[in-house]
This record gives C-alpha cells, structure tokens and sequence, in this order.
C-alpha cells in the first residue's frame, strides 16, 4: 500500500469531505476561544479595535458552533483525527504568518511615523487644540486595543491555562486533540 493510498482511504473513511471537516474544527476552536477571558475579571478590556472584532465574532459565535459540534461529534475517530491534524497545521500555519506580518506591519508603521515627525507633519498636527484633542483620541483607542490583545494573549496564552485545556479536550476528545497537536508540529517544522 503507497502513502498515497494510505491518505486518501483514510480521507474516505471520514463521514465528511475532509475540508468541511478542517474548515468546521477551525470555526469551532477559533470562536469557542473568544469569550474566554472576560469570565475572569470585572474590568473590562474590550476597548479599541479588538474589543469591535470580539464582539462580532462573538454575535457570530454562538450558532455556529453549535452546528460544528453537532457535525464533529457525528466524525469518526480517524475522522476527529484528521480535522484534528488540519486544523493544527492551518491554526500554525497561520500564527506563523500572522506574527511575521504583524512584525513587518508595526515595523513599516514605526518607519513612516518617523518620516512624518521628520517632516514636521505630526508636530504641525499637535500645535492645535483640535490637533492635541484627536492624537490623544487617537492614543487612547490604540492603547485599549492593545490592551485588549495583551489581556487576551496573557488569559489564552498561559501555560496553566494551555495545560488545562490540553488537559480537558484530551479527557473531552482525545483522537481530536493529538490531531491537532500533530498537525500543530508540523505546521510549525514545515
């Protein structure tokens, strides 16, 4: 039996066409994820831009994954596994880009900033009470969204946290869960 067999009747004997089955595990573990931290605190660190996505994905959330763990449930365990690997290697996949491009984007950010205060533009928008009123308007939006990402990075980021939730899915579904670490490994080699 070739590699290639191997795959694609592991891939047949799934109940659903392995991309519905990525694209359903990677919607339910990505918005199962969004309201986590806000059960842990009083203070509320959804400001800015961040807090604006969370609350529609949240409003997108919760239908949807009802039916992802409805049609989940109902793979096969070789089924769980292989969404498990999937969506671990495309969920790598895209930590990988998504951190090397925000890297690109803050350093390309910094950069024109600086040619702007070289040319005098930020300072002439700062003379004015008008000016002064939207920089700091500006500064404070940009600082709650910060917050937000730093809050929800520190909550979901954890190494407590990662362990107890490592800890739960593989009691909880266990096929699913090293699938995912599986596809999470060779997502970050490759």
């Amino acid at each position: 039996m070739t590699k290639h067999h191997a795959i694609s009747s592991l891939l047949q004997s799934t109940t659903m066409p392995p991309l519905r089955s990525f694209l359903l595990l990677f919607t339910l573990i990505t918005l199962s994820i969004v309201p986590a931290h806000s059960q842990q605190r009083n203070y509320n660190h959804d400001g800015g831009l961040w807090g604006e996505v969370k609350r529609c994905a949240d409003t997108i959330a919760t239908p949807v994954e009802k039916v992802a763990h409805e049609r989940y449930d109902k793979l096969s365990d070789r089924g769980k596994f292989v969404a498990g690997a999937a969506f671990g290697f495309g969920a790598s996949r895209f930590a990988v880009c998504s951190t090397v491009n925000t890297v690109k984007t803050v350093g390309a950010a910094y950069i024109a900033f600086e040619a702007l205060e070289y040319a005098g533009i930020l300072k002439e928008a700062r003379s004015t009470k008008e000016g002064d009123a939207i920089m700091a308007k500006t500064r404070d939006y940009l600082l709650r969204t910060a917050d937000g990402i730093r809050c929800d990075i520190r909550t979901n980021l954890n190494p407590n946290a990662v362990k107890e939730r490592i800890d739960r899915n593989m009691k909880r579904d266990k096929h699913g869960t090293t699938g995912f670490g599986t596809g999470a490994f060779l997502g970050f080699v490759l």
